[in-house]
């Protein structure tokens, strides 16, 4: 190793390189694919999904039994209420907090460690915190015992948690009791722990099937189903993410493939490095092996020898990965978006490197080696023209996999680009989207006097809003011009469809700069039955509308249910309603989705929601400053919470953004390895030819003729590579983008490029050598030779 320093140097740097991009993916990999490991017993916990007419989302075990798992398989059970942004007081002073209601079963399921106090939650008024927000309530003082209010009822801290090393779903800061509140508004969420005799799969069978059900005093039907996962599957279900991912944490499971096969193909790179250079050195040795085997090394003893040297330079490897690892944590934090924190998953990934990787090239080496003659061995290294065959046929394997990684980058790149940059339908400059509002939801044991207090605070914060002279106009609204909720409507032909319906007010338009195309929009509507229909284009065609005159529309169940002066229950939208107006299309959400068919409820001005903004041209840091002071005023708080409309579109495309950053650095360190490759098999092959140089150069060759002979075989090597990476990665970018309806077109470019770095890179790295060689002085070498 000693002997051999430049191609151990370079084999040191190629493999450690490759290992410390293999153990930060890793890393995140095994994060996710250990989402609540603080359970106790994971896979005995299930959680049910009701589906009505086609809104899903987490629920109580019914008490259907045509739906419902029967007691007999039900060991335990949890209920969970999670509200995001609720408002909690200490000393005086309002702060937004997402809050979540258990009682003490809660223990019973999850594993947390205990900081203070205890983990109780029998008494309504009992308290946990989690560390960190222990420490921005009351910084380094002791909590337990101390009182905090939330709806005006005072708490007291029982315990601070410590918040698990695992990656969790939940999502809270402060745990309080169920018990709280008589009501809270909102359907529980249940989690049941099972006994061994629970079958899934035949569970789902049962009340996995849509079933009509009578509304309670409603006319029209719903249809319900439910569906039975387990908790360890929560992370990762779809169907709900999109709905939830502010009160839950989710993931993505085409993210977590799309790094499992950048893992896999950069420890092929940094392998096939290490056995290329590997190899050229043990080339050298051969009649080493040779001499010993006549000397009576035995089979074993060879063996261990080869063992022992690919473990040492394993061990010197990934010591400097975990160098590289540790020192740029920076870089990969900003990568994946949150900090990977140390576990014991790192010790083992170190060992299975240092155990089975150099186990696996040794016995590569000892089988290519440790079988042949001693005489075999000892003939001259320099003549075995199948060695070189096989280094060229690993380094053109680097190179395929280098150029499918920067094609895909490049790719992924321009798709992300055109995401970002492409018109969503909608305008966003200078809109914010702002929590104003530091009050919690309403429920049904809210006294008048709270009611009161809170419209008065409602009226408040509009008044100011009026002052503001930075403010072109304001509106409040508990739907965002990004999400809606599926609803089954019916055309005047007796068709039904699945539109996205959304719940807006008539400046909703005039805010997002959503354009009437046809019919309009009353100025006021003050009451529940004044409400309108609108459609958007989509949606219209898909009802086989081509104008207002015929167009109208019913829902499967009421759209909106209110009391009439006379104290009977009105229902909106069952019977044919008229359309009103119809919408210039846009995109809801992500571009690669598509337009849907939206059904737009215009009704009366929210009292509450979150409060958009649109903010004159210039004027964004004076605007942030006067609602800051408006909420400290009011609430007491200096909590204020916001994002401008772009930045929430740019969270959209958050994992595009860091699919491409993934691919782009991941790619350009393959293309470092490839290079330490490439020069490390030069270093040997045109030393090795040197009397052929010096023959050529003796008979009249140019050095640009031997530019030519010494670099042809590389270049060709290149281009065979970019003839298999092409094709592949099309067809990789094929298949990931045949559901995407919008997505960057593939030009004749985005595989130019990526050859066109390549080559350059190669031809650099390659030059000092060939130059080297062109310059030699024929004399000295024949002699030498």
């Amino acid at each position: 190793m000693l002997r051999a320093r430049s191609y151990t140097v370079i084999n040191l740097i190629g493999l450690s390189l490759s290992l410390a991009c293999c153990i930060v993916l890793l890393r995140y990999i095994h994060r996710e694919l250990t989402v609540d490991t603080h359970a106790i017993d994971l896979s005995s916990i299930i959680v049910t999904l009701r589906d009505i007419d086609g809104n899903i989302y987490p629920a109580e075990n019914p008490s259907n039994k045509d739906y419902s798992v029967y007691e007999k398989y039900i060991e335990d059970r949890c209920k969970l209420i999670e509200e995001e942004n609720s408002t909690i007081v200490s000393d005086d002073v309002s702060y937004k907090t997402n809050l979540m209601a258990a009682d003490t079963t809660f223990f019973h399921f999850f594993n947390y460690r205990v900081l203070e106090g205890n983990l109780s939650l029998d008494s309504p008024h009992d308290v946990i915190l989690t560390e960190d927000y222990a420490m921005r309530l009351f910084g380094k003082e002791s909590p337990v015992g101390k009182n905090i209010y939330f709806d005006g009822k005072m708490l007291t801290m029982s315990g601070v948690i410590e918040q698990p090393l695992c990656k969790t779903t939940f999502n809270f800061d402060v745990l309080v009791s169920q018990k709280l509140r008589l009501d809270w508004g909102v359907l529980n969420i249940e989690l049941i722990r099972v006994n061994s005799g629970f079958d899934i799969l035949k569970q789902n069978e049962k009340s996995n099937v849509y079933r009509l059900h009578k509304r309670n005093n409603l006319s029209g039907n719903i249809q319900t189903r439910y569906k039975y996962i387990s908790w360890k599957d929560f992370y990762f279900e779809s169907s709900i993410s999109k709905k939830y991912d502010s009160i839950f944490i989710f993931g993505n499971k085409e993210y977590i493939l799309v790094l499992s096969g950048v893992v896999l193909l950069l420890f092929l790179v940094g392998l096939l490095n290490f056995v290329n250079l590997y190899s050229v050195v043990m080339q050298k040795r051969r009649r080493v092996y040779g001499v010993k085997k006549v000397f009576g090394l035995s089979v074993g003893g060879l063996f261990a020898e080869m063992w022992m040297e690919n473990f040492l330079l394993f061990a010197c490897a990934v010591f400097l990965s975990w160098c590289i690892v540790e020192t740029s944590s920076g870089l990969w934090e900003g990568l994946f978006s949150e900090k990977i924190p140390v576990t014991g998953f790192d010790w083992y990934l170190s060992l299975g490197l240092l155990l089975f990787v150099p186990l696996f090239t040794a016995i590569f080496f000892y089988f290519r080696y440790g079988y042949r003659k001693p005489v075999a061995c000892m003939r001259s290294a320099m003549s075995d023209n199948g060695t070189m065959f096989s280094r060229y046929l690993f380094l053109f394997l680097q190179y395929s996999i280098t150029l499918f990684l920067m094609i895909l980058s490049l790719y992924f790149q321009r798709h992300f680009d055109f995401l970002i940059n492409s018109s969503h339908g909608y305008q966003t400059d200078d809109i914010l989207v702002a929590q104003l509002y530091n009050q919690n939801r309403i429920f049904n044991s809210i006294t008048h006097q709270q009611l009161k207090e809170r419209y008065r605070c409602i009226d408040e914060v509009g008044n100011k809003l009026n002052e503001c002279p930075f403010i072109e106009c304001w509106m409040n609204s508990s739907t965002t011009v990004w999400k809606g909720f599926p609803t089954r409507i019916i055309n005047n032909s007796d068709e039904m469809f699945e539109l996205q319906a959304k719940y807006v007010s008539a400046d909703f338009f005039d805010l997002w700069g959503l354009k009437i195309v046809d019919g309009g929009l009353p100025d006021n509507i003050n009451n529940v039955d004044e409400s309108v229909i609108a459609l958007n284009k989509y949606a219209m065609k898909l009802l086989g509308y081509t104008g207002l005159e015929n167009a109208s529309v019913r829902s499967t169940s009421a759209l909106m249910v209110y009391m009439k002066n006379n104290g009977e229950i009105g229902e909106y939208g069952v019977n044919m309603t008229p359309v009103s107006a119809v919408v210039e299309d846009y995109y809801m959400g992500h571009l690669t989705e598509g337009i849907k068919p939206m059904i737009f409820i215009v009704g009366a001005k929210d009292a509450e929601g979150d409060v958009m903004i649109k903010v004159k041209k210039d004027r964004e840091k004076e605007v942030i400053d006067y609602l800051r002071k408006v909420e400290k005023e009011i609430y007491n708080s200096e909590d204020f919470t916001y994002k401008w409309a772009d930045d929430i579109v740019a969270e959209m495309y958050q994992k595009d953004k860091e699919t491409a950053h993934i691919y782009t650095v991941f790619s350009y360190i393959a293309i470092v390895i490839s290079c330490l490759g490439l020069l490390g098999i030069s270093l040997f092959d045109i030393r090795r030819r040197y009397r052929e140089i010096a023959i050529r150069k003796v008979n009249g060759a140019k050095p640009k003729d031997l530019y030519i002979i010494l670099g042809k075989s590389y270049m060709l090597n290149l281009v065979l590579a970019f003839v298999v990476a092409a094709p592949v990665s099309w067809i990789v970018i094929y298949y990931y983008t045949a559901s995407f309806v919008e997505k960057a077109p593939v030009t004749f470019g985005l595989f130019v490029i990526p050859l066109f770095i390549v080559l350059i890179l190669s031809m650099l790295t390659l030059y000092y050598q060939i130059n080297k060689a062109a310059h030699i002085n024929p004399a000295e070498v024949i002699k030498s030779e």
